[in-house]
């Protein structure tokens, strides 16, 4: 993962958490109307392509969560590579989306001083890309790794 993808991080996460919201509200709509349609006369033998179509098109949408996720925590994976303090300049600024003044008050170093090590940081990031190995994918699943509790 390189430095745009840090950048988009945020957005990343926000657009996963509100797709996996709607999802889950769309999903309770669904099975009620499984059970709606279950109690109405129907010919035998004669399934409910619309419902399954839709159901069909929610797992699609649920692999697309699930790869984003994966690039999202391939993401975090690296950040944590880091030493702690470019990991805590580059998790305030990414992930919480915190302005450097804010950020340098925290860490106790000069507005100057934290933005020299942003700079640091990204750079150390950029080299964690070259030399590690995330572009394998994770086995495909429905389960997304959600980290959202911990992080907002």
């Amino acid at each position: 993962m390189n430095r745009e993808d840090l950048k988009g991080l945020k957005y990343s996460q926000a657009w996963v958490k509100e797709q996996i919201d709607k999802y889950t509200e769309q999903k309770e709509k669904v099975y009620g109307l499984s059970q709606y349609f279950d109690g109405m006369p129907k010919a035998q033998n004669k399934p409910n392509y619309a419902l399954e179509n839709l159901i069909d098109s929610y797992n699609e949408l649920l692999n697309i969560l699930a790869k984003e996720q994966r690039k999202i925590n391939k993401i975090l994976e690296q950040i944590n590579m880091l030493e702690p303090i470019y990991r805590t300049i580059l998790t305030k600024r990414y992930l919480y989306g915190e302005n450097f003044e804010t950020i340098s008050t925290e860490i106790d170093y000069d507005y100057y001083n934290t933005c020299k090590m942003h700079g640091k940081a990204l750079n150390e990031f950029d080299k964690l890309d070259k030399f590690t190995n995330f572009d394998q994918d994770l086995p495909n699943s429905n389960v997304l790794l959600c980290h959202y509790e911990n992080i907002t």
